[in-house]
């Protein structure tokens, strides 16, 4: 992937890539209004928002170092553990790391070895950052939806909004709060 980053540019790639996540999350979006099955609706909704989180993950493979504001990462007042634990983080992280999904992005693990943790921290902004694109881009299909009222589609779509991006970056922040308090 480096090859074609390099060759095409930076900025290039990710027009390129957006681009073509773009048409197919059109083409999953059309096919999630025009299914009558749940299952088929669930599967192509799910992959609808597996694909907000490949915006992410293209945009930092051209930008690694890219971060939002250093203020977006710091712990706002009413952020705590118990804050986090009472919306169910601690058993989604548990969750996550007994799924497959556990596989995708290794380095958001610390590994317990002490000296990983500037790397570890840096990794949580990037893994929030790449989770808050997703969101973002997936609350536009939540607006898709409602607009041509597709009611059942609307409700998978929040469902995976939620688990898909919304409960990540929750993660990400809840680690950087028992690493750093």
């Amino acid at each position: 992937m480096k090859q074609t980053i390099e060759f095409l540019g930076r900025p290039l790639f990710v027009v390129l890539t957006w681009s073509i996540l773009t048409v197919i999350s059109f083409f999953l979006s059309e096919a999630c209004m025009l299914t009558t099955n749940f299952f088929l609706l669930f599967l192509l909704t799910f992959l609808l928002y597996f694909g907000t989180m490949a915006y992410g993950f293209f945009y930092f493979q051209a930008f690694p170092n890219h971060r939002i504001n250093k203020k977006y990462y710091q712990k706002i007042p009413i952020e705590s553990l118990g804050l986090y634990q009472a919306f169910g983080v601690e058993f989604f992280r548990k969750f996550l790391i007994r799924s497959p999904f556990r596989k995708l992005n290794q380095r958001v693990y610390l590994k317990g070895r002490k000296e990983y943790i500037t790397v570890f921290l840096e990794e949580t902004k990037r893994s929030e950052t790449s989770h808050l694109i997703g969101l973002l881009i997936g609350l536009f299909f939540h607006l898709v939806f409602i607009l041509n009222n597709a009611v059942v589609a609307f409700s998978c779509s929040v469902f995976f909004n939620l688990v898909m991006n919304l409960y990540p970056i929750l993660l990400q922040r809840y680690n950087r709060i028992k690493i750093r308090p």
